[in-house]
């Protein structure tokens, strides 16, 4: 089954992280921002199949960010706010978003609601992903730098495209376990440090401005793209 990718826009980053942490077991990527600006800033060959967006954040109101957030991703938008009147029920399904769900919610529905719009769209799964000079293609399994092929183990490419399918994002060791291995994580194995070791340092012998995979110190790993900043 093709993993599905979600970016969730919300400012309350506890409940985020356990919204991520459920949708993640249940098979799903997750990207997260915080605001719409810091949204707008992921990388232009990010696509989402769905964006989950609370209406008010920090920034600017969902809705008045709507427009511009479908035009940049082209997927289908799911409005999750406290705002329970009919009158923003109606403003949010009438800017165009797929449902709008007030919280809070049980996760189960969540999905649910989540599953039931992906139904509803058929866009073809990502194959090919750019970052600045490279190209990855999960086709062919397949990394080439200005059109020439550059060696990665079966297991170093599938690390590199989990980070580039949810760029800026700390991915603990557990979930790269589980997404790599097929199992959850036991607590002690240490093969997916020795992996990301292995794949820092090819990437660090490509010399690409801005790309980096970095160690965030207590929670896991971190992928910077070009013309990317870490997150505050």
């Amino acid at each position: 089954m093709t993993q599905k990718t979600l970016l969730l826009i919300e400012d309350d980053v506890p409940l985020a992280q356990l919204t991520m942490s459920y949708l993640q077991r249940q098979g799903y990527q997750l990207s997260h921002a915080t605001t719409v600006a810091r949204a707008l800033q992921l990388p232009k060959m990010f696509r989402p199949s769905l964006i989950i967006c609370d209406v008010m954040l920090p920034d600017q109101s969902g809705f008045a960010a709507s427009e511009l957030l479908l035009s940049r991703f082209k997927c289908p938008l799911l409005f999750l706010t406290a705002l329970d009147s009919t009158e923003d029920q109606i403003t949010g399904l009438t800017l165009g978003a797929c449902d709008y769900i007030v919280k809070p919610v049980q996760p189960a529905l969540l999905l649910a609601k989540i599953e039931a719009n992906l139904r509803k769209t058929s866009v073809p799964p990502v194959l090919q992903l750019k970052i600045g000079g490279l190209l990855l293609d999960k086709a062919l399994q397949q990394l080439t730098l200005h059109n020439e092929k550059i060696s990665l183990t079966t297991m170093e490419f599938a690390m590199l495209w989990i980070f580039a399918q949810q760029p800026a994002q700390v991915l603990s060791r557990e979930y790269l376990f589980e997404q790599l291995v097929g199992r959850p994580y036991d607590g002690m194995n240490r093969a997916i440090d020795a992996k990301v070791s292995r794949l820092r340092k090819r990437l660090q012998e490509l010399a690409i401005p801005g790309l980096e995979l970095v160690t965030v110190h207590g929670r896991g790993y971190q992928m910077c793209f070009p013309a990317m900043e870490l997150p505050g």
